[in-house]
């Protein structure tokens, strides 16, 4: 979403050094009428116009600024999330002394001279899990003197990901299917992949299935029996932790899956309504704490 800069949204008010220098000019002014000096008139009249110029300037270095929200990169409750925005002048304009900042929060200044677009990253606290939304961003500057503040305020409309706080020392999952182990994992009758053996035929067994070699020796018809293998997949299981709370449990399962994916192990999660299949990699550690992260809460 671009959010421009323009006349209705860019607010300009006199510092307190303008406002010291109005005093100056006004006092001139009031001599140049006393002693009808032109000199000090023309004092007055030039500083007032540097005054006003100024101020147009000031408008101007915010005037045409375009803000492009980039993303906002996923992190545990309790850090600090991370913002990326893409800062656009005008192709025949330069903007100087640009400053991005929240209340309490990281400030930034940049300026845009030689490149026409620049990426700037800015940092919010987080306190909960779920989504993170940033607030309203003040953008200002008091370019080029100081006289003059020029401010606007921007809603960006992107939002990030917060996960649970993982604890420091979790639960030790159990959840392992259960049958018959081999070295290649848990055996499976009836499968398809294997090769392992042989029985005697059976009415309704597929002439795909029966052992013709076998059948040219012994002149007696048998048939060759599949197995499939399933490996020994770990469960991070929401009905076998033994705490209380939610966010407790949250906790821990963070935990658990980070350990599992820098182990480079194989692991499900199970959450009540929703179940997420064996895997590893990256992609499945994301959506497991995808799914952590959004666990209970309602998308608007």
């Amino acid at each position: 979403m671009l959010s421009v800069l323009d006349l209705r949204n860019i607010y300009i008010v006199p510092s307190k050094t303008a406002l010291g220098l109005l005093g100056v000019i006004a006092l001139l002014f009031l001599l140049g009428i006393n002693f009808q000096n032109s000199l000090v008139y023309i004092i007055s009249f030039w500083l007032l116009a540097l005054l006003l110029l100024n101020i147009f300037y000031t408008w101007r270095n915010l005037a045409g600024l375009t803000l492009t929200a980039m993303g906002v990169e996923p992190c545990f409750a309790g850090e600090k999330a991370v913002l990326e925005v893409a800062l656009s002048r005008p192709i025949k304009q330069t903007k100087y002394a640009l400053e991005l900042a929240w209340a309490g929060e990281d400030q930034v200044q940049v300026n845009l001279i030689s490149a026409q677009t620049l990426r700037v990253k800015l940092s919010h606290s987080t306190e909960g899990r779920g989504y993170f939304k940033p607030p309203r961003l003040q953008v200002s500057t008091r370019y080029p003197t100081g006289l003059a503040v020029a401010w606007s305020y921007v809603y960006l409309d992107v939002q990030g990901l917060v996960y649970p706080n993982p604890v420091e020392n979790a639960f030790q999952p159990t959840g392992k299917a259960h049958g018959a182990t081999t070295d290649d994992g848990l055996e499976i009758a009836g499968g398809t992949s294997d090769f392992n053996g042989v029985r005697d035929y059976q009415h309704g067994d597929g002439p795909k299935r029966i052992h013709w070699a076998k059948f040219a020796q012994t002149g007696k018809l048998y048939t060759k029996t599949f197995v499939d293998y399933a490996s020994h997949d770990l469960w991070l299981d929401w009905d076998e932790l033994p705490m209380p709370g939610i966010e407790v449990r949250l906790s821990h399962l963070c935990r658990k899956v980070l350990d599992f994916h820098q182990e480079q192990r194989q692991y499900g999660l199970k959450l009540p309504g929703k179940v997420i299949a064996p895997g590893k990699g990256e992609a499945h550690k994301a959506r497991c704490l995808q799914a952590l992260a959004l666990f209970g809460v309602v998308s608007e």
